[in-house]
């Protein structure tokens, strides 16, 4: 659902999916909480209910044409084999390899704090790869048919990137310790090394969506592979030998060397 309002340019339908599942949920979350004890099994069942009420309004809301020719089925099929495939199985080894993180700091250090700690510190961190990310969402259909990104687009997303930074830097400390405590401090360390990696990533996401556009899939998985690769490395013989500033540094490394590898890519594109 998600890609077909990206390749519709449909922007606010699609904040709308993003966010009113979320916004609900922590409603919804905080209502039933104050009255009574939420399991398990009572989260999954209210986030996933309301993530498919969500769901259903957005689809009555674009109302979808049903009414399609046969060849427009040979021709998905077509465009799924040769480009959605390859981006799936990218999009797998990448999100697979990334999670070994905490299982390897676990094991390594024999210390499972160090996995909140790591693992909170990602959380924080997320933020400044959704400026990039969403630069290339919104352009889209758009990049579908330009020759290359805009520059003023890349000069936006750096400019906001930076910005970001700065106030990333600035607030870390100060957020972490009103929302948790001084004990907490370790996170913004990390976190303050990681964010690094996630820029880096979210520059590379910009390209991604650019390429992905003109149907470059195979490339995409190429990439993912390779911070797949980087990943799996990292987080065993790095951790193994250097800690918390293994995983650190392999986040950085994999994130550097995927946008590495998706300007490679971006370049020899717009020469052709």
């Amino acid at each position: 659902m998600l890609e077909i309002l990206k390749g519709l340019h449909k922007i606010y339908t699609l904040a709308l999916l993003t966010i009113l599942p979320l916004v609900a949920y922590a409603t919804v979350a905080y209502t039933i909480s104050a009255t009574t004890t939420l399991n398990v099994n009572n989260v999954l069942l209210l986030y996933y209910g309301l993530l498919f009420i969500s769901t259903i309004i957005v689809l009555i809301t674009i109302k979808p044409n049903f009414n399609y020719k046969k060849s427009l089925v040979k021709e998905l099929y077509k465009e799924n084999k040769h480009n959605g495939r390859p981006i799936y199985y990218g999009s797998l080894a990448g999100v697979a390899t990334a999670n070994i993180a905490g299982i390897c700091i676990s094991y390594f250090l024999n210390d499972n704090k160090q996995v909140g700690f790591f693992m909170l510190a990602l959380t924080v961190c997320s933020p400044l790869l959704i400026i990039p990310s969403v630069m290339g969402t919104t352009y889209f259909k758009q990049f579908v048919h330009l020759p290359k990104i805009p520059t003023k687009v890349v000069l936006f997303s750096i400019a906001v990137t930076a910005f970001a930074l700065v106030v990333f830097y600035s607030l870390i400390d100060y957020v972490v310790i009103q929302f948790y405590s001084k004990d907490y401090l370790p996170v913004a360390s990390i976190a303050k090394f990681l964010i690094l990696g996630f820029i880096f990533h979210g520059l590379g996401d910009l390209i991604n969506r650019f390429l992905g556009a003109k149907g470059e899939g195979k490339k995409l998985r190429n990439a993912a592979f390779f911070v797949g690769a980087i990943n799996i490395l990292g987080y065993t013989l790095l951790i193994k030998y250097f800690q918390m500033n293994g995983a650190i540094i392999t986040k950085i490394l994999a994130s550097c060397l995927y946008l590495i590898v998706m300007l490679y890519y971006y370049i020899n594109f717009i020469k052709k």
